[in-house]
C-alpha cells in the first residue's frame, strides 16, 4: 500500500532546504560552487554552446575547460532567460533535484524492501547535515546522484517488465550520471549484479544489456575526448583525469589516517553525526530476505571501491562521499523500520503497544532520532555561519567592480579559489601568492591585467608580504586594509 507519508517528509525536507536559498555563493566549498556558477553564467553571456564551457580563470584564452559534462549548469543558464543571473537559481534546481531524489531512493527500498523502510531510509537522506547542505549548493553533485538512484531504478524495471520505455529511461539517467561524474562508472556493479538475478551468467551474451553498455560509453567516450582536446586548445582542466588532490595511491590507502579521516571523521562524524551511524551498522547485519536485497550490498561496496580508487580526493573533499550515503541511508532505513517503535507510514501508535517493540532497543532508536536532528540542527547552522553577507569578500567585489570595466581582466591573490573572478564578474587569473613578485605581475600586466587583488589572509609568509610592499610602491592603490587589497596596474 502506498503511503501518504512520502509527501510530508518531500514537503520538511523541502522546507529545510530553503534557508538562505537566496544567499549568493560564498562560504564553505564556495570555489567549488563559484566554477559551476561561473559556467552557468558564462553559458548565459557568451553563448550557449554545452559543448564548450567557459571559466573565469581564463586568462587571455576563450576559458574553454576540459571537465565533465555540464548539463546542470547549462540548465541554469536557461532559466538565466528569465530570471537574468542569480545565484538562487542554481540553488533551487538542486533542491528540486534532491526531492526528486529523495523521492527515487524511497522508490527503490519500497520496491526491495519494505514501505517502512523507504519512508525511513528518505527521511535518514533528508535530515543528515551535508545532504541538506550539498543539496542546495550550485554544485553537480545533486544531479548525478538523482541521476543515479533514477538509473539504478529504471533499470530494475526493465530487468522486471522487459518494457523498452524503462530501458529508455535507464539508459538516460545513467548516461548523465557518468557524463556528469565519470566515476559514475562504478554503477556498473549494482546494475549488472541486477541483471545476473534474472539471467545469470547470460547476461554476458545478451544482446540488450550489450546494446545498453555500448549505449552508455559511446557518448561518455566522445565527451571526455572531446574534453582533453579544450584542454589541449586552451590548457585548462578540473583535472579530470591528471590530478594529483584527487587519485590513490598505496601510501595513502595503507595508513590508518585515511580510514580515519573518511569512514570516521568523515562519514561518521560529518555525514551520519554519529547518531545516524550507528543504525547504519546495525542495518548491515540484519538478514537479507532475498538475493534482489543484496543490490545494496553491491552498490555499497562498489562505492567502497570508488574512495579507495579516488582516496586523495575523498581524503580531502567531504562531498566526495556523497554517493556512499545512497546505499549507506538504505541500511539505516532498515534499522530504525526494524526497531523504531512507530509504523512512519501510517504513524501508528499503536505499535507502542506491541510485545515486539517494548525492547530497550526501542527506545534506544527513538534517542537516535532525536539525535540526528538535533546534532543534524547544529552542524548544518555552523555551515551557514561561514554564509555571511558582511563578508569582505562582497566588499572587495564590490570595489572592483567600480574600479574597472567588466571586459577587463585581473589577476586574484586566492590560492587558485575561483571564487574572487566570479564574486567581482571579471575574468583574468587566480594565483597563489607566491606568485605575488613583479616579474609575474609584469607578465600579465603585458597581457592585458587592469587590477590585482585578494584577501590579507592570503599573504602569510615574510616574502609575500614583502613582495606585496613593493607591488603597492609601483602601482597605485586603489584599497588596501585589514581584510582585502586593490591595486590598479597603470
Amino acid at each position: 500500500m502506498k503511503s501518504k507519508t512520502i509527501f510530508y517528509i518531500l514537503t520538511f525536507c523541502c522546507i529545510i532546504r530553503l534557508y538562505h536559498i537566496a544567499f549568493p555563493v560564498a562560504g564553505w566549498h564556495a570555489w567549488r560552487q563559484a566554477d559551476t556558477a561561473a559556467i552557468a553564467k558564462n553559458f548565459y553571456e557568451e553563448g550557449r554552446n554545452i559543448l564548450y564551457p567557459q571559466i573565469d580563470w581564463r586568462g587571455t584564452t576563450p576559458g574553454y575547460v576540459e571537465s565533465e559534462f555540464h548539463i546542470y549548469p547549462f540548465l541554469i543558464s536557461l532559466v538565466y532567460s528569465i530570471t537574468g543571473v542569480n545565484d538562487s537559481v542554481g540553488r533551487f534546481l538542486s533542491v528540486i533535484f534532491s526531492l526528486f531524489l529523495i523521492y527515487g531512493i524511497y522508490l527503490l527500498v519500497r520496491k526491495f524492501i519494505s514501505e517502512n523502510a523507504g519512508l525511513w531510509a528518505a527521511l535518514i537522506y533528508g535530515i543528515i547535515p551535508l545532504n541538506i547542505y550539498f543539496n542546495r549548493a550550485v554544485m553537480p553533485e545533486t544531479t548525478f546522484l538523482m541521476c543515479s538512484v533514477y538509473g539504478i531504478y529504471f533499470f530494475s524495471e526493465w530487468i522486471d517488465k522487459e518494457k523498452w520505455k524503462y530501458f529508455i529511461y535507464a539508459y538516460l539517467f545513467v548516461v548523465f550520471a557518468v557524463l556528469i561524474k565519470i566515476p559514475c562508472l562504478y554503477l556498473g556493479f549494482p546494475l549488472m549484479f541486477l541483471a545476473y538475478t534474472k539471467y545469470k551468467w547470460k547476461l554476458l551474451i545478451n544482446w540488450k544489456i550489450l546494446m545498453l553498455v555500448v549505449m552508455i560509453f559511446i557518448p561518455v567516450i566522445l565527451w571526455y575526448t572531446h574534453a582533453n582536446q579544450l584542454l589541449k586548445e586552451t590548457g585548462l582542466t578540473f583535472g579530470v583525469w591528471d590530478s594529483k588532490d584527487k587519485w590513490s595511491n598505496l601510501n595513502i590507502i595503507l595508513s590508518f589516517k585515511f580510514y580515519n579521516d573518511v569512514f570516521f571523521k568523515s562519514i561518521a562524524e560529518r555525514h551520519f553525526t554519529y547518531a545516524a551511524f550507528i543504525p547504519f551498522v546495525i542495518g548491515l547485519f540484519i538478514k537479507r530476505n532475498n538475493l534482489r536485497e543484496r543490490l545494496f550490498d553491491v552498490w555499497l561496496l562498489s562505492i567502497v571501491l570508488y574512495i579507495l580508487l579516488l582516496a586523495k580526493g575523498n581524503q580531502v573533499h567531504e562531498y566526495y562521499q556523497l554517493p556512499f550515503m545512497l546505499p549507506a541511508v538504505v541500511f539505516a532505513g532498515k534499522a530504525f523500520a526494524k526497531y523504531f517503535p512507530i509504523k512512519i507510514s501510517d504513524f501508528s501508535l499503536s505499535n507502542f503497544s506491541s510485545e515486539e517493540n517494548k525492547n530497550w532497543l526501542s527506545y534506544v532508536f527513538i534517542l537516535f532520532f532525536v539525535l540526528t536532528l538535533v546534532l543534524s540542527y547544529l552542524r548544518i547552522s555552523n555551515f551557514y555561519k561561514n554564509e555571511d553577507s558582511d563578508s569582505p569578500l562582497f566588499k572587495m567585489s564590490d570595489e572592483i567592480k567600480k574600479s574597472s570595466d567588466k571586459k577587463d581582466l585581473i589577476i586574484t591573490v586566492c590560492n587558485g579559489d575561483p571564487l574572487f573572478l566570479y564574486r567581482a564578474d571579471r575574468k583574468g587569473w587566480a594565483v597563489n601568492p607566491d606568485k605575488l613578485n613583479k616579474e609575474n605581475v609584469k607578465d600579465k600586466k603585458d597581457k592585458g591585467a587592469k587590477l590585482i587583488a585578494g584577501e590579507k589572509s592570503n599573504i602569510e609568509n615574510d616574502e609575500e608580504k614583502e613582495n606585496f610592499e613593493e607591488l603597492k610602491k609601483q602601482y597605485k592603490v586603489i584599497a588596501d586594509n585589514d581584510d582585502y587589497f586593490i591595486l590598479k596596474l597603470n
